[in-house]
């Protein structure tokens, strides 16, 4: 599966027009789009929308998208349809799963943390459109399923599991809640710092990150008095687009390794989570070994706004973030430091030593 296609700018949700025009669409949304919005869309699909389903189940867990996923596939067809997932990441990461059509009981169980690899497991064409500037999802292959139940984050991964079609229109974004932008923010953020600091990083997803980072750290506060900039949320939207490209290749890291068991016991958004070790994480990697380009790379991204870590601890606080201090360290935190760290994530972080090393 070959990377998406990638359409960007005010507007850009008007190319549905000219996609898959043989195939009927089935949209998967957030119930929030502005009616201005949603008249773009039925006009450029021009009566071509098969069925519309409004997402409201929050971050996806295994039970609610295997249901999901039964009831879309009684009115799909794999030769002539398409879907369409609009929202943040939540919705994007659904709509990653249901378009592949399931074989049986469990299927989706089957196929997570496994790296979905298989072109001839059926599937229709996905189109994916971000109503936030964060999560990256559309241009990611991987999708996050949680068992709140037991506690625990899977994936959905793969080079299978790309989208076809990244729409990126910062119209759709008009008027998103404060707390619903800054978490976005956050969590894009987090993907622009854990590109830089990561194992995997190369000189592209590093300029990626870092100018990613830089459009986050000025625009992000600017836009709490104007959700409906249009100039700002463009802004927001391209920084969180490098910085989904660059996290796409590298993967993330410790904060977000970190970011998992909160999120699956509290049930607060990603973004929120990622705010709270973000700080602390930055501050292991100083104390670190690390290549001292990767904190030079750190200052070209976010030096003219944070001398050190504790001044991005303040600038979050006054965001509306509970962070755990970056110079606080206790022995709960050093344990669940110690447990993440061999994760496939952990492992990701540039400021642990890898045995051999």
């Amino acid at each position: 599966m070959s990377k998406p296609s990638i359409y960007f700018g005010a507007g850009s949700i008007l190319e549905l027009g000219n996609l898959y025009p043989d195939r009927g669409f089935h949209i998967l949304r957030i119930p929030e789009i502005s009616s201005v919005e949603l008249k773009k869309i039925r006009s450029s699909l021009q009566g071509r929308i098969l069925s519309e389903t409004i997402y409201e189940k929050g971050m996806p867990d295994i039970a609610s998208i295997q249901e999901l996923q039964d009831d879309f596939w009684c009115r799909a067809d794999l030769e002539k349809s398409a879907m369409l997932g609009i929202g943040g990441g939540s919705v994007m990461d659904a709509a990653k799963v249901l378009r592949y059509k399931p074989d049986g009981v469990a299927w989706l169980s089957k196929h997570l943390d496994i790296s979905i690899e298989d072109e001839s497991l059926p599937k229709i064409p996905l189109l994916l459109a971000a109503t936030t500037a964060g999560t990256g999802s559309e241009v990611t292959p991987t999708a996050t399923i949680w068992d709140f139940a037991k506690q625990r984050k899977h994936s959905f991964f793969g080079p299978e599991v790309f989208a076809n079609v990244a729409i990126v229109d910062p119209c759709l974004c008009l008027g998103a809640p404060w707390v619903i932008s800054r978490d976005s923010g956050i969590d894009a953020l987090s993907h622009a710092l854990e590109a830089i600091w990561n194992r995997n990083r190369s000189e592209e997803t590093t300029n990626l990150a870092i100018y990613a980072a830089k459009k986050i750290c000025h625009y992000l506060p600017l836009i709490q008095d104007n959700l409906y900039n249009l100039k700002l949320r463009a802004q927001l939207s391209d920084a969180a687009l490098s910085a989904g490209l660059a996290m796409a290749k590298t993967q993330t890291a410790l904060v977000h390794a970190l970011s998992y068991s909160e999120t699956a016991r509290s049930q607060k958004s990603h973004g929120q989570s990622c705010a709270y070790w973000l700080p602390y994480v930055w501050q292991l990697l100083i104390e670190s070994d690390c290549d001292p380009a990767i904190l030079n790379n750190l200052d070209r991204a976010i030096g003219q706004y944070f001398s050190a870590p504790i001044e991005m601890y303040q600038w979050l606080l006054a965001l509306g973030f509970s962070v755990h201090p970056p110079l606080e360290c206790d022995k709960t935190v050093e344990e669940q430091v110690g447990t993440v760290r061999l994760s496939a994530r952990g492992k990701n972080f540039a400021g642990f030593r890898i045995h051999g090393e």
